[in-house]
């Protein structure tokens, strides 16, 4: 069944709405944790209110792709904003920390959910060809979430208090159940549906579950080496190897093995694993490395860091919108990763001696040559696969992302920290980066310090190359002109 040009937009419109009610709730919620902590206290549990929403929002990402392609794309978005929006209610009524945190999980379901299905469900209506252009839209949605996030948390958090940044989701979330619902039905169903595998869920859940918090506690809560850490990255490695070798057996897996094996999706999941995973290190680190290492006022950190993710999205957007005019999406990645290389080379130079203002140039010269591989990537992927495969495709892109950037920046951390603590012994008993900004350090402390984010810099450039070299690898296939929906299946 076709959809009239009026119904795609629609989708797109409800589509982009869902995408932003995920996206906002992952950086809305930073500015008013102080107050949250105050109000309910455990004051040290408040870090688990941001960390359980990422956990079970990258568990369920790749899951309810997957279950998108067996069901049906309108059943599981509605049952995701559901849940979110459900579980927003228990965060604005929730009277202690532990509830708050229970919910968040339960929050992040719905959330992971809503990012993998807007991706796939405008996948469904468009074509390979022109989705290139929908990157702008991608593109201002995640930018969007990230400027307004923590400005509208602190405002809402001063003004009317913190449980209003979860009930302003009701609103924005009924909107977007009203826009697709009608329209969603037309979208298609597999005819023939397979039994969900409870054992294959559990054990992705269970593996990506220990990473998560092995990343989470090494070199903070624990020392890297310590029993618990060891557990933790044991019992992933298991869940992983059983994980996968069920996929194999699997009639519908959940990341399909033979995704690897082809030569457009598997070099670009890892390609997108370095190069998203070296993008979240500039922008959780490099606050850090302005304040401490260049005395950057505290105020003015936030605004610095404005011109990175400004420039991600105008070079994604435009990557985009090349990649519908030409039909090749390997060109932009290739041109841009080498800016961000170079950038990055440029500020390790000069870190230890570069004003701030310097610094947010050079970091914003690197966003500008990063940007490229978002969008190009995820219209490469979804363009190999079949109709009945893009929500399992557009998963396994999302997790390859999450997973790239917890890695990473657990990586990037533990290399920053091990080297101030080599070469300034006096900040010795810090327990993680966010120490650092809360204790004087001497001039030449600062010096060290700047070496250290240098050697940094030098990493994630060295990461981004290695993401260039992989990306080299991606096969050139042409997109096709007409949207996957209604490839062997029928609608609702």
């Amino acid at each position: 069944m076709s959809l009239t040009q009026s119904e795609v937009r629609t989708i797109v419109i409800g589509a982009l709405l869902a995408m932003f009610l995920s996206a906002l709730d992952q950086t809305i919620v930073a500015t008013a944790l102080p107050s949250i902590g105050r109000e309910l206290g455990d004051f040290e549990l408040i870090s688990w209110v941001v960390t359980v929403y990422l956990l079970t929002s990258t568990c369920a990402t790749p899951i309810l792709g997957k279950l998108s392609d067996l069901y049906g794309r309108r059943p599981l978005l509605l049952i995701c904003l559901f849940v979110f929006l459900g579980a927003s209610v228990l965060c604005a009524l929730s009277t202690s920390m532990v509830m708050l945190i229970a919910a968040r999980a339960v929050q992040g379901l719905g959330g992971g959910g809503l990012l993998t299905l807007a991706q796939t469900v405008i996948a469904d209506v468009v074509a390979p060809r022109d989705r290139g252009r929908y990157a702008a839209y991608f593109a201002t949605v995640w930018a969007g979430s990230a400027l307004i996030g923590p400005t509208l948390g602190g405002v809402l958090t001063q003004y009317v208090g913190w449980p209003w940044i979860f009930w302003i989701n009701l609103p924005l979330g009924a909107l977007a159940l009203v826009t697709v619902d009608r329209a969603l039905r037309k979208l298609p169903v597999r005819r023939v549906r397979a039994p969900i595998d409870f054992a294959s869920i559990g054990l992705l859940t269970f593996g990506t579950t220990a990473l998560l918090l092995g990343l989470s506690w090494g070199g903070t809560t624990f020392p890297w080496l310590s029993l618990p850490i060891v557990v933790a990255l044991v019992a992933a490695a298991a869940g992983g190897w059983l994980f996968f070798r069920r996929q194999a057996r699997a009639d519908e897996p959940i990341l399909p093995p033979r995704f690897l094996g082809d030569t457009v999706v598997g070099p670009v999941l890892a390609a997108v694993f370095l190069a998203f995973g070296g993008y979240l290190v500039l922008a959780v680190l490099a606050p850090t490395y302005l304040q401490v290492a260049l005395r950057a006022p505290v105020g003015e950190v936030g605004l610095m860091m404005i011109p990175l993710m400004l420039s991600t999205t105008i070079t994604a957007s435009l990557s985009g919108r090349y990649v519908t005019r030409t039909g090749t999406y390997r060109r932009p990645p290739l041109i841009g990763l080498p800016v961000a290389i170079v950038a990055l080379l440029a500020l390790a130079a000069v870190a230890e001696h570069a004003t701030p203002l310097v610094a947010s140039g050079l970091l914003m010269v690197a966003g500008f040559g990063v940007g490229p591989i978002f969008p190009a990537s995820m219209v490469a992927a979804q363009n190999a696969v079949a109709g009945r495969d893009l929500g399992a495709v557009t998963g396994a892109i999302g997790f390859s992302r999450a997973l790239g950037g917890a890695i990473l920046i657990a990586a990037a951390s533990a290399l920053v920290l091990g080297l101030i603590v080599a070469w300034v012994p006096s900040v010795g008993t810090v327990s993680g980066l966010e120490d650092l900004v809360r204790r004087p350090v001497t001039d030449t402390e600062r010096t060290d310090i700047a070496r250290a984010f240098a050697i940094m810099f030098a990493a994630v450039a060295a990461v981004f190359a290695l993401s260039l070299v992989i990306y080299m690898r991606v096969a050139h296939r042409p997109l096709r002109e007409r949207p996957d929906m209604g490839a062997g299946a029928e609608p609702l």
